[in-house]
């Protein structure tokens, strides 16, 4: 069998026996719809219901007695709502099939319409249990009073009002002028009602309008903050800019004053001494017997102090009387240039290197380089009497005469002893670095 639930608490039901094998008749009575019982003042609406005849009811009384089923209605006040097993007589149909022909699934159709064609005619939905329904019979009862208290004070009203005296013509008279000032106070206040809806209409029209010039105003304020945005951010990148300029103009200036303060020419040509040895550029010029210093470092010494006078002949814009220095490194050169009686002039090219070899075929050799270091003391000597006619206190320290250097021989094949020669070299490098020491301070 299928499982029903209450409508009104949702619990599980148990349907009973007795509405598993219910007959057509039984199925009608309960789904029967019944109308309203017409209202006895009204006697045109009991003309409307159908008149039984006497007989009919007759046999409906005998039926009711010998069943000893109980009335329909009861005639005590709301116990009528009451309904209990006798409210219908159940006749048997005289051919009733049998409770297991029919099938299950049709009893529960069957249920399922009953309680369906129900649920549509009431306004409570079935099937419910019982509780349920005693809560529903006791709402329904309370609304039974509560009406029955409402016609009750009605009808009492309506015997009050039958009981009062006709109408008042003073009354009607007083009520019809109050009515008319009404009427004209309502004219009045509709026609301030329409004033005011004018009014309403203006001040909304008025209102559209400051509205829509508030949107301009921020439409324009917003393009305004845009603008100053970009304002802003183009006066940022600006004085970003202008502190980049500065501070690589500050940056530029420091650096020109520490190359206005830096000593190039000291920089490029250092003339210093180690011990007994004067150096240029760290290169020692000279040779001593317990020092031996090869003449590769010689060779490159002297390149360096040619550079360094072809630089102050350049600085001091001065022409050498007879010579020409070419530097070109360990392979340095002099050009001499000779007039003869005719005014011819000839060019002899001096050495100043040497391979220090010593030998009778490289005697030669070694008399070029004698030639080269007399030639160099010679351009020392004239570019020194060029400061001298610049400045009359510029006067060189070591005094210098053909091949010597303050009184040592500057010629390698001339020197009695290493230490000789190794001094007269050092002395002509302070002559050259006193020479460029002035042509820095002039320049």
């Amino acid at each position: 069998m299928a499982q029903y639930t209450c409508q009104r608490c949702k619990l599980l039901l148990v349907i009973d026996d007795s509405l598993q094998g219910l007959s057509n008749a039984q199925k009608h009575l309960l789904t029967l719809s019944y109308g309203q019982r017409p209202n006895e003042d009204h006697p045109k609406d009991l003309d409307e219901y159908p008149i039984l005849p006497a007989e009919r009811v007759t046999l409906f009384e005998e039926a009711s007695k010998t069943s000893g089923s109980k009335p329909l209605v009861s005639s005590k006040g709301s116990e009528a709502l009451h309904i209990d097993d006798g409210s219908f007589v159940i006749l048997e149909d005289k051919k009733q099939p049998s409770m297991d022909k029919v099938s299950v699934s049709e009893r529960v159709a069957s249920l399922d319409n009953i309680f369906s064609i129900l649920s549509s005619k009431y306004e409570i939905d079935y099937p419910v249990c019982t509780d349920c329904a005693s809560t529903l019979i006791d709402e329904l009862k309370q609304q039974f009073e509560q009406m029955t208290k409402e016609k009750d004070t009605y009808v009492q009203f309506l015997k009050k009002l039958t009981a009062q005296s006709g109408p008042n013509r003073k009354k009607a008279q007083d009520s019809l002028s109050e009515l008319a000032l009404l009427k004209e106070e309502e004219t009045k206040l509709l026609e301030e009602l329409e004033k005011a809806e004018k009014e309403e209409e203006q001040l909304t029209q008025q209102l559209v309008e400051v509205e829509q010039e508030l949107e301009d105003l921020e439409n324009q304020e917003k393009e305004f903050c845009l603008q100053k945005n970009a304002y802003d951010l183009e006066l940022i990148e600006f004085v970003n800019e202008r502190e980049r300029i500065k501070a690589s103009y500050e940056y530029n200036l420091n650096r020109l004053d520490s190359l206005r303060k830096t000593n190039v020419f000291n920089d490029v040509f250092m003339i210093s001494h180690d011990d007994q040895f004067g150096t240029i550029n760290g290169l020692r010029l000279g040779n001593l017997d317990n020092v031996k210093v090869s003449w590769h470092e010689i060779n490159a010494a002297l390149g360096q102090l040619a550079l360094l006078l072809a630089t102050v002949v350049r600085i001091l814009d001065f022409q050498l009387d007879g010579y020409r220095i070419i530097p070109m490194g360990s392979t340095s050169r002099i050009e001499k240039y000779r007039k003869d009686r005719n005014g011819s002039i000839s060019k002899q090219t001096l050495d100043l290197f040497s391979n220090g070899e010593f030998s009778i075929g490289k005697i030669f050799t070694h008399n070029q380089l004698d030639a080269g270091m007399v030639a160099l003391v010679d351009i020392v000597s004239q570019i020194g009497r060029k400061l001298k006619q610049l400045d009359e206190s510029n006067d060189l320290p070591y005094k210098m005469a053909e091949d010597k250097v303050a009184g040592y021989p500057i010629k390698p094949s001339a020197r009695s002893s290493n230490e000789e020669w190794t001094s007269a070299c050092r002395y002509l490098l302070t002559n050259a670095k006193w020479i460029l020491t002035y042509c820095i301070a002039r320049t």
